[in-house]
């Protein structure tokens, strides 16, 4: 409901401007793409959790919505070594047509067109916790990692396949075992199908750790080092045999709770349409209806993709 509401106001600019500013000061949400439930476990984490051994990395940052509650939670940690960390920030921090839609209501409504550099933005914004956030203004793709262990890795950058394959690639294997966690922020989103095959292959490497409501944010503890020639391994999308697709799938949706649902069985609709399998795709999205899944939430956008390929 929530969803078709906004939809429908994002058709009048002023009157969703104004609604998307009445939104934030009733959640106190930090301007992002990322909900108050989110930053809030990032802040108890790093201030409550965190022991200060290993680095906490951020992949993935646009505004600071994420990196703040991160930095703030690191300055009230009572260990003096959880202090003293800093929070490793990796983005392109260039703007897309796709950002526009999270500073709607903000002074930043018009101020970039896709392809304007934005990491100025960023630091002002974060100026505050400058002390706390080294910036990687680059591909994370080129730029590697070269810092050590891990103890938290929070993921908002598997926007493709490739990008997946060179996240395991450069910062998986340094995760600390039984200590390092996985924060996938697209992990109910109907577009990065790749993940769930991922942590399926990874299975024997990662436990579900927890569920952060209203988002679509799923965190994985580190329990056992992934080997060399697994991490090395290159994860192609056709690779998966139909039945290994069902069993990973399977296993996502039965890590989380009915609200992430619709999404993890969009993101396996959209596995196919990844794949160029477009009659499979429509027919596992009709095997859903039939089996009585409502078609809400992400649901939504894979029919409308599947529609639009008929059309």
């Amino acid at each position: 409901m929530l969803r078709s509401l906004r939809e429908r106001l994002k058709k009048v600019p002023a009157i969703y401007n104004l609604y998307m500013r009445i939104k934030r000061s009733i959640t106190g949400e930090l301007l992002g793409m990322t909900s108050r439930s989110e930053q809030d476990y990032l802040y108890v984490y790093s201030k409550d959790f965190y022991k200060g051994v290993g680095e906490i990395v951020e992949l993935g940052s646009f505004l600071g919505a994420t990196s703040i509650p991160l930095a703030r939670g690191l300055l009230q940690n009572p260990s003096s070594a959880g202090k003293e960390k800093k929070i490793h920030v990796y983005d392109l921090f260039v703007w897309s047509d796709g950002m526009n839609d999270a500073v709607a209501g903000t002074n930043l409504v018009g101020r970039y067109k896709a392809g304007d550099k934005f990491v100025d933005e960023y630091r002002r914004r974060t100026a505050k916790y400058s002390q706390q956030i080294e910036i990687h203004d680059g591909d994370l793709n080129v730029l590697g990692w070269s810092g050590g262990e891990i103890a938290f890795l929070l993921v908002d950058a598997m926007k493709s396949i490739d990008l997946a394959n060179s996240i395991v690639h450069n910062f998986y294997g340094s995760l600390i075992p039984n200590e390092g966690l996985v924060m996938h922020q697209d992990f109910a989103h109907y577009y990065t199908s790749w993940i769930h095959l991922l942590q399926w292959r990874f299975r024997d490497h990662f436990e579900f750790e927890a569920e952060i409501p209203a988002s679509s944010s799923v965190v994985f503890r580190y329990t056992k080092q992934i080997p060399d020639e697994l991490l090395k391994q290159k994860t192609v999308l056709e690779s998966f045999s139909d039945e290994e697709v069902d069993v990973a799938f399977s296993y996502s949706s039965g890590l989380v709770s009915a609200e992430k649902l619709p999404h993890i069985l969009a993101s396996k609709v959209m596995y196919y349409i990844h794949t160029g399998r477009y009659r499979d795709a429509q027919r596992t999205f009709d095997s859903l209806v039939s089996d009585g899944v409502k078609v809400e939430k992400h649901l939504v956008d894979v029919q409308n993709i599947l529609k639009d390929r008929r059309e």
